[in-house]
């Protein structure tokens, strides 16, 4: 079949360096009676050759030792000063190394060049064709001595330790359960114990004709269609050598194999595909297509059915599913028992498909049809624009926004009978749309008839975000009706260019300030929609002030201003200016009416202030305010512009506000044992406290938030205390933290070292 030639060194003849065992052999070239070995050869030698060997004397040699084998008498061919001798190398034993040359009196001469071999290594056949793994191969052919390595595909490498026999014509080996089928390769250096990159660069491979056929497992399903979590059922031969089992979807470790059976229950992300038995060797071999089972549904009632009642599917094989989505709201909850699936339809779902999922990838639908709202009657038809007007019907309270013809949408708090809604300006005769929680519309069958204002109004309200101080520009109806507009209820000043009206937006204005239009026939308001940024500045006075030698401004005293309307917390800005040379001294005081007399809660006079002067309005100014008639402002070198009310909208609004001085660990409990309602605080939501130290500079104060009940810790992540917290402190609070609130008779404020003058909640 196959040869190779193990050629370790290709030299002709070898000169020899050799050494002597006694002194009287000379190795002198004079030396005419010296023993002297010059060549020996050839090299490489085929085994069962002659080896011969010339030099001086060698008549005197007794034998002539190879490794391997026994000595070896020579033949001497010619003797004396030019002689030669002769062996011929055993067919079977010898091996690679240095010839011995032996002497009459036991002296020895070792040649210093290694003898090698030119062998023909031959591999002949192998036996049997076909193997099972475990089974044992054997090899026949000539010098398989020399062969140090079996290899099997694919790159299955067994070496010499465990071959079962092995000599020069013969080798036997076990099939391993990882090989495949393929030819058989021999090699001359065991890969698998051999590190020396030099010796592994010698490795000659020899490789057989014929493919070794390695046999499988071989069988087929019992049955095409199984359910997720049936016994599957495998028929065959061989199955044992299976290691997994793998589907579309899935891979079986686990199964069990008798009588030519094999078993595993199918996995439930197990969908249709073949199924392949994996050898060791990761041959996988078919044993057929499967396909899976899927529900049915055979009913879904109530249909229709309602956003927020149970629905229930019927049908077969409804515990294979794992996952539920309604129409426009997936991953619904659900349960299954009796072999029926119920769930909740969401708020958010919508007519169409069900869809069931199963593990497996695979889904199932179920017709889904919803009960729809129903208008009866209008509380007015027509119905004037800018009034209101009352919807009567059935199921409304599956509705979330109505829609006027030639109007935007607008959001309506609903009953499941009735809707009470304002009927925009811009609306015109028409149907009614109705979107619902669910996002779906519905068109009112029912036309409503739209009678206009007699009196001004505005057809279509922009949908635009102001800010305070913007220009608001808008095109209003029966212009010539109009005699005055109103912000928050207070006359402003306006432009009337035929119909196209022009007001500035008050400063003091906030997100929930509207706008009335004001008729010689009547008057109709509006929401704006307004964004008053982070402070809202309401001018209080305007008429100016020069001060100089303490003299005094008392128009916000002695009934000038309502300081009883005001709520602590927020700032008393005076925008002023120095009247004094630069660098000069200057200063404003503030007083209350009463004899100018020191105003509570604040310095008696502010030297050389920044313009402007922010003073932050506590509960204990705003009642000398009021108890003392009122501010009085003094001082001297400053002409004062203007003193603005400044809304702070950063920190929300105040749910808590007055002076809790906290030292060791006294509580505040005005928001606890039902001070507040804190089921309507929504997760999410800020809970700032304003406090100042009442401690010396870097010394340590704390802030403590506990619930009601034995003032215990709120849940995470609220910490035991808050070490010297910046003001005001923002606090995040969770569901958690609400609802432990709500169980546990609401929140304790205590630690020591700060004044706390209010809460707020944004």
């Amino acid at each position: 079949m196959k040869k190779i030639f193990q050629l370790t060194t290709l030299v002709a003849m070898a000169l020899v360096v050799f050494s002597c065992t006694k002194k009287e052999v000379s190795t002198e070239q004079f030396d005419t009676t010296a023993v002297v070995l010059k060549a020996y050869g050839p090299q490489p030698v085929v085994r069962g050759g002659i080896l011969r060997f010339v030099g001086s004397n060698l008549d005197k040699v007794v034998t002539v030792t190879i490794p391997g084998v026994a000595p070896i008498t020579p033949e001497v061919v010619t003797s004396g000063a030019h002689s030669e001798i002769r062996i011929t190398v055993p067919k079977d034993g010898p091996e690679l190394g240095y010839p011995v040359l032996t002497l009459a009196d036991g002296s020895t001469i070792t040649a210093k060049t290694q003898l090698t071999y030119s062998e023909p290594i031959l591999f002949e056949s192998f036996s049997p064709a076909e193997a099972l793994p475990g089974a044992i191969v054997t090899i026949k052919g000539d010098y398989l001595n020399l062969i140090h390595e079996v290899i099997f595909a694919d790159d299955v490498i067994i070496g010499e330790d465990e071959f079962i026999d092995h000599d020069r014509y013969t080798i036997k080996v076990v099939v391993p359960f990882t090989a495949q089928t393929g030819k058989i390769g021999l090699g001359t250096v065991d890969q698998t114990e051999e590190e020396d990159e030099k010796i592994l660069a010698t490795l000659n491979l020899i490789e057989s004709d014929e493919d070794l056929i390695v046999i499988t497992a071989e069988g087929a399903l019992t049955a095409t269609s199984y359910k997720a979590g049936a016994t599957v059922t495998i028929k065959g031969t061989n199955l044992y050598l299976t290691t997994e089992l793998e589907l579309e979807g899935a891979k079986v470790t686990e199964f069990t194999v008798a009588d030519n059976t094999l078993t595993f229950v199918l996995p439930d992300k197990a969908t249709d595909g073949d199924v392949y038995m994996v050898m060791a060797s990761d041959v996988a071999v078919s044993a057929g297509t499967l396909t899976t089972v899927v529900p049915v549904v055979s009913g879904v009632t109530p249909a229709p059915v309602k956003n927020g009642a149970v629905v229930t599917l019927a049908g077969s094989d409804l515990d294979l599913v794992t996952g539920l989505d309604f129409p426009n709201a997936a991953g619904a909850e659900f349960a299954f028992a009796e072999g029926l699936i119920t769930a909740t339809v969401p708020e958010a779902a919508q007519e169409g498909d069900i869809t069931l999922h199963l593990a497996n990838g695979k889904t199932v639908t179920a017709d889904l049809t919803l009960v729809k709202p129903v208008v009866t009657g209008f509380s007015a038809n027509p119905a004037s624009a800018g009034s209101d007007v009352t919807i009567t019907g059935t199921n409304l309270d599956l509705v979330a926004k109505v829609a006027f013809p030639g109007a935007d949408a607008i959001e309506v708090e609903a009953t499941e009978t009735a809707i009470t809604v304002a009927v925009p300006t811009a609306a015109e005769t028409g149907k009614l749309v109705f979107t619902l929680k669910s996002g779906a519309t519905v068109e009112v069958e029912t036309e409503l008839a739209i009678d206009k204002p007699a009196g001004a109004y505005i057809a279509n309200m922009p949908g635009d975000l102001y800010s305070p101080g913007d220009m608001f520009i808008i095109d209003i109806e029966n212009a010539d009706h109009l005699t005055g507009v109103q912000f928050d209820g207070e006359d402003v000043t306006y432009i009337l260019n035929g119909s196209t009206l022009y007001v500035q937006i008050p400063g003091s204005s906030s997100a929930n300030t509207t706008i009335t239009l004001v008729s010689d026939n009547g008057s109709v308001t509006y929401a704006m929609n307004i964004d008053p940024g982070d402070f809202i500045v309401t001018p209080i006075w305007t008429a100016g002030f020069d001060c100089s030698g303490w003299n005094g401004n008392q128009d916000l005293a002695w009934g000038g201003y309502d300081w009883a309307s005001v709520q602590p917390g927020m700032i008393l800005r005076f925008e002023l200016e120095s009247t004094k040379p630069a660098g000069d001294w200057w200063c404003i005081s503030l007083r209350h009416g009463d004899s100018w007399g020191a105003l509570a809660g604040v310095p008696g006079q502010y030297d050389t202030p920044e313009s402007p002067l922010d003073v932050v309005l506590t509960k204990e100014i705003l009642d000398d305010l009021v108890a003392n008639n009122g501010l009085v402002v003094t001082g001297d070198g400053y002409h004062l512009s203007r003193i603005c009310l400044v809304q702070d909208l950063r920190y929300g609004d105040a749910i808590w506000e007055g002076l809790f001085e906290c030292s060791g660990w006294n509580g505040d409990q005005s928001l606890a044992w039902g001070g507040y309602d804190w089921s309507q605080v929504k997760a999410g939501q800020t809970l700032f406290f304003h406090m100042t130290s009442t401690v010396a500079e870097g010394e340590w104060w704390c802030i403590s938030l506990r619930h009601g009940d034995s003032w215990g810790n709120l849940p995470d992540p609220i910490p035991g205390q808050y070490d010297s917290p910046e003001s005001p402190m923002g606090v995040k609070l969770t569901q958690e933290v609400i609802d432990d609130l709500v169980a546990h008779n609401g929140l304790v404020v205590t630690g020591t070292g700060f004044n706390l003058t209010k809460i707020s909640l944004k």
